[in-house]
């Protein structure tokens, strides 16, 4: 396929390493003055669990960049990986120089669709990539696991998913589909910022995840969380990704510490997972629409204070 990645920030590089070393032709859409790192050569230190658990990998990943889209070329995806406050100023830049591509959201979304299908007409997805990482100069330290999420916003998986599918699967990846991908992406954005503020207050991913106890108080800051995705209609109790956090606390804090003391690329993934800015509009959001619709967040309100210091240090 013919794909164009907006971006060259740590998922737009790690998945158009992975498309390119598929067989996939890739174009990195930059801002004007952002470009020279990628022409120059990324190195990507990589923990790959498609490839079991093994030692991380070096690569160099020198892709072709382009400064402005072109209305007249046809891509046979674009895929845009921002944060979830960044989509509507890409909108219009999607809108006016894309014609008739696909388009491929990968990132969160607290908002519905409909402002993107204001200016994207149906000619859009919505995925999420279960990857992440951090760059230290022209270095970027990732992780990748072993699958994706993506799901049509229009409820209908045949053709645009399937194919969209198709591409990810040939790079080695399994495909989660979801028939309803919009309660999921509230769902995960919810369990993040639980699991955010919670990590802030315990001073660190490190003192966060080697505590039963601190793993534990998250898990009942994503339940206020996850009330606030209730009243917004979503059936939380029938999707998986919520269903951990009904068990006793206490279990499931034991059982996610085991899990980030097993798997190190998942490990890396909330390490650096870092972003000030973004931690705090993720939590930000949460409450207030949950202030917003009355419901009441005792553990995950208190939060704030921790989470605003944290985001003020970090600018």
């Amino acid at each position: 396929m013919d794909i164009c990645v907006v971006g060259s920030g740590v998922i737009g590089t790690i998945y158009g390493h992975v498309l390119c070393e598929a067989g996939n032709e890739v174009t990195h859409l930059v801002r004007p003055g952002h470009g020279a790192i990628l022409r120059g050569g990324i190195e990507i230190r990589l923990l790959d669990a498609r490839s079991g658990g093994g030692p991380e990998s070096r690569v160099r990943y020198r892709p072709r960049v382009v400064g402005r889209l072109d209305a007249g070329h046809r891509y046979d995806l674009i895929l845009a990986s921002v944060r979830h406050y960044q989509v509507p100023d890409l909108l219009p830049v999607l809108a006016s120089g894309t014609g008739t591509s696909e388009i491929l959201f990968f990132s969160n979304l607290w908002t519905s669709f409909a402002p993107v299908k204001a200016q994207l007409g149906e000619r859009f997805l919505w995925g999420f990539p279960v990857a992440g990482g951090g760059f230290e100069g022209s270095v970027l330290h990732a992780a990748l696991l072993g699958e994706v999420k993506v799901g049509d916003p229009r409820g209908r998986p045949a053709g645009r998913v399937e194919r969209v599918s198709g591409l990810f699967s040939g790079c080695g990846l399994h495909v989660e589909v979801h028939p309803d991908i919009l309660a999921w992406l509230w769902t995960h954005f919810a369990v993040e910022a639980g699991v955010i503020a919670t990590a802030i207050k315990s001073g660190g991913v490190g003192q966060f995840l080697g505590s039963v106890d601190r793993i534990a108080e998250a898990v009942l800051a994503v339940r206020d969380a996850l009330a606030v995705v209730r009243a917004r209609g979503v059936n939380v109790d029938a999707l998986p990704d919520a269903q951990m956090f009904a068990a006793p606390e206490q279990m499931t804090a034991q059982a996610i510490k085991d899990l980030y003391e097993a798997d190190r690329a998942a490990r890396r993934i909330i390490e650096r997972h870092t972003g000030g800015e973004e931690l705090k509009r993720i939590y930000d959001d949460v409450v207030a629409t949950g202030r917003r619709l009355g419901v009441e967040m005792p553990v995950l309100e208190p939060l704030g204070s921790f989470v605003q210091a944290y985001a003020t240090e970090a600018a």
